[in-house]
């Protein structure tokens, strides 16, 4: 979870995407659902102290990530798991949604 943060804290804070928009998905969230109550994530994170409610854990682990926006950019953030079909249909619709929004923006239509 470190690399991965520290990883899109270079991305979302790089010169080269400056005017975009960010879609941050987090995945296998039922994994990380069963794990919560054996792994606290106390022990990664000693500052976060809400237990091993998945609500609160997924919230905060978000939380950590919108930090690490330094250039405010627009981030759309999705926790999902692979095999929930609705789910993944529902980021790919909002993805498809945020694509062609930027795109009308970017063609001066909005």
């Amino acid at each position: 979870m470190a690399e991965s943060l520290v990883l899109f804290e270079s991305v979302i804070n790089s010169c080269w995407f400056l005017r975009t928009s960010i879609i941050l998905s987090r995945n296998k969230i039922d994994v990380f659902k069963s794990k919560l109550p054996k792994v606290p994530l106390e022990k990664y994170f000693p500052e976060y102290t809400a237990g091993p409610d998945i609500n609160k854990a997924a919230k905060y682990i978000l939380w950590r990530f919108m930090q690490a926006n330094l250039a405010r950019l627009s981030v759309y953030p999705h926790l999902t798991q692979a095999t929930d079909t609705t789910n993944i249909r529902l980021v790919f619709a909002a993805v498809k949604e945020t694509i062609l929004q930027n795109a009308l923006k970017d063609s001066g239509i909005l």
